[in-house]
C-alpha cells in the first residue's frame, strides 16, 4: 500500500512540475509491457512528442459509447483494455494494447496508480478551457436572450471576445437526429471548435438548451464588391463540409437551420429564424439537410411575423379544434395533420389512422364545421395547412403548450 501511494505521489508531482505526461506514459509502458495511449474525452492523444494526434475511430467510438457505470472495459475485437480516469467525462482515458481478457485484472493496478496523475493533468489542461467556455457561453446567452445591455456588455469584454459591433452576423443551429449523451455533446463541442480553428473560421459555438449546437457566424468584407459579402455559397459550403465530417466522426445525422444577417444586438432574430428553419424542415419531411430561412418559401414570410401574430394565425383556424379535442378527448387535430401528411388522400389517411373510411369522413366533416372551412376550396386548405405548421413549430419550440 505504501509503495502504491509513493508511485501515485511521484507521478502526480511529475505532472505538476513538468506539465506533461511523459513520466506517466513511461511508467505505464514499463509496468504493463504494452503499448499505452492516453487520450482526452474528445479523442486527442497525449504522447511523448509535442504533436497531438487523434485516436483511431474505433477507439473514439469506445469513448462515445462508454457505460457511465464502468471504470474500465475490455474490447474483444480490438484486444484493448480501456480505463476511464475519474468520474467526469473530461478526466481522460487510458488505452492498453494488446490485452487478453484474463490479463485485465493484472494490469488494472498499474492504471489505478497512474490515475491521479492523469486526472491532475487533464484538470489543469481543462481549467483554461472552462474559463473560455464561461465567457463564450455567457456571450452567446446574452445574444440569444436579447439582453438589452448587450452593446455595453460587449464593449466591457472586448479584450476577451473578437467581435465588431458594426459587423453583420448570422446564427447557424445544428440539431442531431437523436438525443446525445453528455460525453457526446462535450466531445462534439470540442471537435467543432477544433474544426473551426483548423479551417480558420472565426465562429463562436456552444451547446444551447441542452440539445442545439449554436454557431455565431460573422460576415466578411468582399473587396471585389466593396461591401459585405451578401451571398451564402461560401457559408453553405463550409456548413456542408462540416456536416459531412461530423457525420463520419460521430455517426449521426443532423438538420441545420440558418437565420438572416443582423447587427449583433439584433442577432436573437437570426436565432429564432434558424430555429424555425430547423423545425419546419423536419415537420415537412426535409430533415437532415442544411436549410436557410429563405429556403422555406412562403413560410419565410409567415415566420418573419412576431410571436403574437403567429399565435393569432393558428388560433384563428385551429382554436375550435384544439378546444373540441380537449373537452371531448377527440383527435380531430391529429386527423387533420395525418390528412395533410397523406396529401389529402382519404384512403391512405384511413389506413394510417386504422379507421373505417366512413369514420374518417365524419371526422373531416367535423373539422370543416368547427373551422368554418371547406377542403374543396384551395384557399381554405392552404390556410389550414399553414396554421397547422405554425402551431406544430411553436409547439416543438415550447413557445406554446399544445396540451392547453
Amino acid at each position: 500500500m505504501a509503495h502504491t501511494d509513493e508511485v501515485k505521489v511521484s507521478l502526480t508531482h511529475s505532472v505538476l512540475e513538468m506539465n506533461n505526461l511523459e513520466h506517466v506514459l513511461s511508467y505505464l509502458r514499463e509496468s504493463t509491457g504494452r503499448n499505452v495511449i492516453i487520450s482526452d474525452y474528445k479523442g486527442t492523444i497525449y504522447n511523448l512528442g509535442s504533436d497531438q494526434e487523434q485516436l483511431p475511430q474505433s477507439f473514439f467510438d469506445i469513448i462515445l459509447n462508454w457505460d457511465e457505470g464502468s471504470s474500465y472495459l475490455w474490447d474483444e475485437e480490438l484486444l484493448t483494455l480501456c480505463y476511464k480516469v475519474g468520474t467526469s467525462e473530461k478526466d481522460g482515458f487510458i488505452f492498453v494494447e494488446p490485452v487478453h481478457s484474463e490479463e485485465c485484472h493484472e494490469l488494472i493496478p498499474s492504471l489505478e496508480k497512474a490515475s491521479l496523475a492523469v486526472k491532475t493533468y487533464f484538470n489543469l489542461a481543462h481549467s483554461m478551457e472552462k474559463l473560455n467556455n464561461v465567457y463564450t457561453n455567457n456571450f452567446i446567452a446574452d445574444i440569444l436572450l436579447c439582453n438589452i445591455n448587450i452593446k455595453e456588455l460587449l464593449k466591457q469584454n472586448s479584450f476577451l471576445l473578437n467581435y465588431d459591433l458594426n459587423n453583420l452576423y448570422y446564427v447557424c443551429i445544428m440539431l442531431t437526429d437523436r438525443i446525445l449523451t453528455e460525453i457526446e455533446k462535450q466531445a462534439l463541442l470540442a471537435y467543432t471548435r477544433d474544426w473551426l480553428k483548423l479551417n480558420k473560421l472565426d465562429i463562436f459555438c456552444t451547446v444551447w438548451d441542452n440539445k442545439y449546437l449554436v454557431h455565431i457566424c460573422p460576415t466578411h468584407y468582399d473587396v471585389k464588391i466593396l461591401d459585405v459579402d451578401s451571398g451564402w455559397k461560401k457559408s453553405l459550403d463550409n456548413i456542408t463540409r462540416y456536416h459531412e465530417d461530423v457525420r463520419k466522426k460521430f455517426n449521426f445525422k443532423a438538420t441545420f437551420g440558418i437565420g438572416n444577417k443582423y447587427l449583433i444586438d439584433k442577432l436573437h432574430l437570426s436565432y429564432q429564424e434558424a430555429l424555425y428553419a430547423i423545425h419546419l424542415s423536419e415537420l415537412t419531411g426535409n430533415g437532415n439537410q442544411v436549410r436557410h430561412i429563405y429556403d422555406l418559401g412562403v413560410y419565410s414570410l409567415i415566420f418573419s411575423n412576431s410571436l403574437d401574430h403567429l399565435k393569432s394565425l393558428y388560433k384563428k383556424y385551429l382554436n375550435a379544434l384544439i378546444l373540441h379535442d380537449k373537452v371531448n378527448n377527440s383527435m380531430l387535430l391529429d386527423t387533420l395533420r395525418c390528412y395533410f401528411d397523406a396529401n389529402l388522400n382519404i384512403n391512405e389517411t384511413a389506413e394510417r389512422l386504422f379507421l373505417h373510411i366512413n369514420t374518417l369522413r365524419y371526422r373531416l366533416k367535423r373539422v370543416e364545421e368547427l373551422t368554418n372551412t371547406s377542403f374543396q376550396k384551395a384557399y381554405d386548405r392552404t390556410n389550414l395547412y399553414i396554421a397547422l405548421k405554425v402551431y406544430d413549430v411553436l409547439g416543438r419550440l415550447e413557445l406554446i403548450d399544445p396540451s392547453q
